[in-house]
């Protein structure tokens, strides 16, 4: 019985590690778990997905990143709150480009009054993870 349970037990741990570690290496998992960060309020992290260019010294990088949360506590909360917060993020598709390197996202909210919104994203892969681009 001892050997079933382990089994078991070995066994679902191997699923939830294989969910996991695959979900951020897809552009559409990693853009799913920035949304979180940012539908639980955590903008901190939020940030920390986007792609900076690499030309920038770090000074100014860490600079924008703060104005960027800052931006993201005063006004982005006040809106998500006027719509009840958002209930729901659905990766609805991606497509990785042929390099392999960016890829386009697309998402579909739902917020907390029953509204919907659809939008793209565009993603890069830099050092082998997927974020947000902030270009063009």
């Amino acid at each position: 019985m001892k050997k079933v349970f382990y089994f078991s037990m070995m066994v679902m741990a191997m699923f939830v590690m294989a969910a996991c570690s695959s979900s951020s290496n897809t552009p559409g998992g990693a853009l799913k778990k920035y949304s979180e960060y940012l539908k639980n309020g955590e903008y901190e992290k939020f940030v920390e997905g986007m792609a900076f260019k690499d030309s920038q010294d770090a000074a100014k990088v860490k600079e924008q990143k703060e104005a960027l949360v800052s931006m993201l506590k005063e006004k982005l909360s006040k809106e998500y709150d006027k719509k009840g917060g958002i209930k729901d993020i659905e990766i609805l598709s991606e497509q990785i480009a042929e390099d392999g390197n960016t890829a386009v996202v697309k998402t579909k909210y739902t917020y907390g009054n029953g509204e919907t919104q659809e939008g793209e994203q565009k993603m890069v892969k830099q050092d082998g993870k997927w974020l947000m681009s902030m270009g063009k």
